[in-house]
């Protein structure tokens, strides 16, 4: 598994390209053992999907074990064959939910190769994705203001975002698309803050918005900002 968060500014890639793993001192697979059989994966998932419900209703702070496995129907013995802690279940289901925010924010295979329409389907993506999660995201973005464990979680995810989008901003610099007395860094920093926390406050916060309107508009200004150029005929 490779997270709010999950942030949508990509190359953008096509779908398929994997995360690198960002370098950190946590080893988040700790607490959390990896199914040797099919049966214990689908044990497994059920476990999560049961954790992603207790956690979005409950929060993180007063979730209780006990309920993870009554929801899922099995017992606390079944939970600690696959996760020591509340804080392992945790961390696995936001990492899952990283995942799906991550392909959510990447272009599908045979897409344009026009750079304002690959941003338009990447944002078009990730709102969605995100509307899927606001709940566990939510949560995670309350946890990370008390655990330094989750915060360093956080920014952790943060940076392999960041990190595709600048790729794909030093690209558009060698294509001549973009600016180049820009730094890559800061704005694919800028970029990701301003989509992650305009949808954080949508839909956690509860802003009214329309979603074609925000899709159109967060485009627009991603755009914008890095001073997109439009392509020229050599």
């Amino acid at each position: 598994m490779s997270s709010p968060t999950g942030d949508p500014m990509d190359d953008p890639v096509e779908r398929g390209d994997t995360a690198a793993p960002v370098e950190s001192d946590q080893d988040w697979d700790a607490g959390i053992l990896v199914p040797r059989t099919e049966r214990g994966f689908r044990t497994q998932e059920r476990l999560l999907e049961a954790a992603s419900e207790i956690f979005v209703r409950d929060g993180f702070l007063d979730a209780k074990i006990t309920d993870i496995t009554a929801l899922a129907r099995m017992s606390s013995g079944s939970f600690y064959t696959y996760f020591d802690s509340k804080e392992a279940i945790f961390t696995a289901v936001i990492r899952k939910v990283n995942e799906g925010l991550y392909v959510a924010a990447s272009v599908p295979t045979g897409s344009s190769r026009d750079p304002l329409e690959r941003f338009e389907l990447v944002t078009r993506a990730y709102v969605r994705a995100y509307q899927e999660n606001a709940g566990l995201l939510a949560i995670l973005e309350q946890v990370a203001t008390i655990s330094p464990r989750f915060r360093e979680m956080r920014r952790n995810i943060r940076q392999i975002f960041r990190n595709r989008s600048e790729k794909g901003i030093r690209r558009l610099q060698n294509e001549g698309r973009v600016d180049p007395t820009l730094s890559p860094r800061c704005v694919a920093e800028a970029i990701t803050s301003m989509v992650s926390n305009f949808c954080y406050v949508w839909l956690v916060l509860g802003e009214d918005y329309e979603e074609e309107e925000v899709i159109q508009t967060l485009t627009t200004l991603w755009a914008s900002g890095i001073g997109l150029k439009q392509a020229t005929d050599s």
